[in-house]
């Protein structure tokens, strides 16, 4: 099972940002974190909730 870390900001204009980063140790990237992160915008809690559960999908 790989690392991933997940970060999550609520937007004061409404809607949701994800930040999935899998610990692959392959780059340096943004802000010091190793591996790739993806960027994802949501309009709506479901949205988020779909995504997660297609991450956690991924990991098992």
């Amino acid at each position: 099972m790989k690392d991933v870390t997940i970060t999550m900001v609520k937007s004061e204009k409404g809607g949701y940002r994800m930040i999935v980063n899998d610990d692959t140790e392959t780059e340096e990237n943004a802000k010091g974190s190793k591996g790739n992160d993806s960027f994802f915008t949501f309009d709506n809690k479901n949205d988020v909730k779909e995504k997660l559960d297609e991450i956690f999908g991924n990991l098992e």
